[in-house]
């Protein structure tokens, strides 16, 4: 019986990195904008299904870079 208790659990492995989730309230016309992006990313890479999560991702990625550059900053 004590080796059932011996095996990895079910289920998906633990990710070494975590991700937060964060809520926010984004007006039509800004979603629409995303939305269209994600339609240019999907286009550029199609084997891959890109979502719009994904698509936000990369753009807040994006704007914290540029502006580090433009306020001179690094982490």
């Amino acid at each position: 019986m004590a080796d059932v208790f011996d095996h990895p659990g079910r289920g998906r492995p633990k990710k070494e990195s975590t991700m937060d989730s964060l809520s926010l309230r984004v007006p039509d016309e800004l979603v629409g904008k995303i939305d269209v992006y994600t339609a240019k990313l999907q286009e550029e890479l199609p084997l891959l299904s890109i979502t719009r999560a994904d698509a936000i991702r990369q753009l807040i990625a994006m704007g914290l870079k540029a502006e580090q550059k433009r306020l001179n900053y690094r982490e």
